[in-house]
């Protein structure tokens, strides 16, 4: 009885291990690869939903968030190996994952984050660099989440008809702070060769979702296919519907760069 229950124990602890895939000898590793460098509320599940129409690619979650990976990783390179294996497990030959630069600084705490990305792009990942250039959307994107708790909605949900109270101060923080780390990435990617994709100008409209695909599979060496997705935009075009205090926010940014996102 006790030898049964320290082999469920042992074997329940080989499935939370993060690096098991990595010794797996019937999982083969994928035959290309790439990681898509980005931030959150800027399109990144729209566009994971793209890349995974095509036959040849597995794109993975946010491997470094917690709700993901469960604690600290102390060997990013091996636990990035390990699970890169994902692709065999779906039977396909392109991986590829998303991470975010604070989940890199600031919750796994890596001091040496950068050598890590260099290290990956001299190892054959293939970066897309994914941004939002408007920062007071993006920042509005993030309060608005925090409020109502919805992140995604997708065709067929119904809408949600809420009205969000805006600190002025926080999201003139959050604006000054995207502008900060912005400038963050491009250095990261600075001796990196990368593709940019814009949250404005190639996700927003539905329209632009095979172009911008296309352009993707192109970079990873692939063959076009038809992409959709289910997703939909949650903040609308007019503000003015979501923002309970709208008056005051534009009397705070009026006679600021950042009025012209209002109008």
């Amino acid at each position: 009885m006790k030898l049964g229950k320290n082999f469920r124990d042992i074997k329940r602890s080989l499935k939370r291990n993060k690096y098991i895939d990595l010794v797996n000898p019937r999982l083969s590793y994928p035959e290309s690869k790439f990681l898509i460098y980005t931030r959150g509320r800027t399109g990144s599940t729209v566009l994971t939903d793209l890349l995974n129409c095509h036959p040849d690619i597995f794109c993975d979650v946010e491997i470094f968030n917690f709700l993901y990976s469960g604690s600290k990783i102390k060997f990013p390179e091996i636990y990035i190996k390990s699970c890169s294996k994902r692709a065999a497990k779906h039977g396909k030959t392109v991986y590829g994952f998303k991470v975010k630069i604070a989940q890199l600084r600031y919750e796994h705490e890596y001091d040496n984050y950068e050598q890590i990305l260099k290290k990956l792009f001299n190892e054959g990942y293939k970066f897309i660099y994914l941004r939002r250039d408007n920062y007071f959307r993006h920042k509005l994107s993030n309060i608005i989440s925090a409020q109502t708790r919805i992140f995604h909605l997708k065709n067929g949900d119904k809408n949600s008809s809420f009205k969000v109270k805006v600190d002025c101060e926080q999201l003139m923080e959050g604006i000054k702070y995207g502008e900060v780390v912005n400038k963050t990435e491009a250095e990261n990617l600075r001796n990196i060769d990368h593709i940019t994709v814009t949250y404005e100008d190639d996700l927003i409209e539905n329209s632009k979702h095979q172009e911008t695909a296309d352009k993707i599979f192109r970079y990873l060496g692939l063959e076009s296919v038809k992409v959709r997705t289910d997703l939909k935009r949650i903040v609308p075009e007019d503000l003015e519907e979501v923002i309970l205090n709208y008056n005051e926010v534009y009397d705070y940014f009026k006679e600021t760069e950042y009025i012209k996102y209002l109008k």
